[in-house]
């Protein structure tokens, strides 16, 4: 009995291994490269082989600060007071549907500020006030995450070159 026992954790240790390996094994032809579209979009690309048939997936998430400004009811505007971090993200299957073991990204995410946010989180005095007529200060900086399996395999933050 004992022997059995032992026989299946070393078979279950070899196939865990032996998956890691192949996740860890991708190997990238071009890229992941993420470019900075002027203030408003950030493209990722990038073509890797070694996917095996296992979906992967590929997360872009954009950063920027915006600046509102307060507003209450009755239509009064006031400077506000803290700009906000705020984010955009798209996500793309790298496209391995034809089980070659290869995959590519080609992936644009564009940053548009919300049109109004709770006045509380960018200072105004009270919940009674609005955050409105945002301005950018444009998009600050990307993480791309790739995915395969449910385990990370690659996580990238860039700083955007233009700030």
């Amino acid at each position: 009995m004992r022997r059995i026992v032992f026989s299946m954790a070393a078979v279950g240790m070899a196939l865990a291994l032996t998956a890691t390996v192949a996740l860890a094994a991708v190997t990238w032809h071009s890229g992941p490269t993420v470019t900075f579209n002027g203030t408003t979009s950030v493209t990722a690309t990038g073509n890797g082989s070694g996917f095996g048939n296992q979906p992967a997936v590929a997360t872009l998430t954009v950063n920027a600060s915006v600046t509102y400004t307060c507003q209450n009811k009755g239509g009064a505007q006031a400077p506000g007071q803290n700009p906000v971090d705020a984010t955009s993200s798209g996500s793309q299957d790298l496209g391995n549907a034809d089980h070659n073991g290869r995959g590519t990204i080609n992936l644009t995410v564009s940053f548009t500020p919300a049109a109004t946010v709770p006045g509380k989180s960018i200072g105004c005095p009270n919940g009674n006030w609005t955050g409105v007529n945002p301005v950018s200060s444009g998009i600050t900086g990307a993480t791309l995450v790739i995915t395969q399996g449910g385990t990370t395999i690659w996580n990238m933050f860039y700083d955007n070159p233009n700030n």
